[in-house]
């Protein structure tokens, strides 16, 4: 007898043993902070232009795509900066006026230097070509109700509600601003990285991907997001 209830309590044991290692993985926790200052970051921009030669008889349209990226650092007054550059690609293209086909008329790239860029925290600040003094760029960290603290704010927009996008494994937060506009955490804006709120925006101005290493997401609030990350204007 005793030795049947010694042999119930080891089949016990085991099957306990057993369920423990049955049962699945918890998932992983999301990480909900991002931070913008990285070489991981890529910001996507598309943007067009007409402009009217009458002198010429055309009606000239250039479409631009830009792709903003870190690379290297940099001391300034005695602080580590990331470098900030953009890869540009400018498509142009002719018209009459009087109308007929557009023809392709050539096509312009460039590499350009954009800014020092340092983020403490939630605050990103930054130092303009020929400049030596850091500006703040973002504070991240804000709540409903607050006026957003971004160097383009010119019109003190406030965050009127907030939501979060998924990223990979990670969420960004999403702002929305009194102004019917949008910012993100760890991109910036939805006009993009150096622009104010304005009505017509000019050429190149619109955020329209954002990429963290392997992970893309389409910014599905701005002016030219793409249908899927895809589209994005890689070049």
């Amino acid at each position: 007898m005793r030795r049947n209830i010694v042999f119930l309590l080891l089949c016990v044991l085991i099957g306990c043993s057993s369920k423990d290692d049955s049962e699945p993985d918890r998932p992983p926790v999301l990480n909900k902070s991002i931070d913008m200052v990285a070489e991981a970051n890529q910001w996507y921009i598309n943007g067009s232009l007409e402009e009217l030669d009458e002198a010429n008889g055309i009606i000239k349209e250039i479409r631009r795509k830009l792709i903003y990226y870190f690379e290297g650092d940099t001391l300034i007054n005695g602080l580590q900066f990331k470098k900030m550059y953009s890869k540009q690609l400018d498509s142009i293209y002719h018209q009459p006026i009087s109308g007929g086909v557009q023809q392709f008329n050539s096509t312009f790239k460039a590499i350009n230097y954009v800014a020092a860029m340092r983020q403490n925290a939630d605050v990103v600040v930054y130092i303009a070509p020929n400049q030596s003094t850091a500006e703040v760029y973002a504070d991240f960290n804000i709540q409903l109700g607050d006026t957003l603290n971004y160097k383009w704010n010119t019109y003190n927009a406030t965050v009127s509600a907030i939501d979060s996008i998924k990223i990979g494994t990670n969420y960004l937060t999403q702002y929305k601003l009194s102004n019917d506009q949008y910012f993100y955490e760890g991109i910036g804006a939805s006009y993009g990285l150096f622009n104010t709120w304005q009505t017509n925006a000019r050429l190149g101005g619109f955020l329209c991907c954002f990429s963290m290493g392997n992970d893309k997401i389409a910014i599905e609030k701005g002016f030219y997001s793409p249908a899927n990350t895809n589209l994005c204007p890689e070049f």
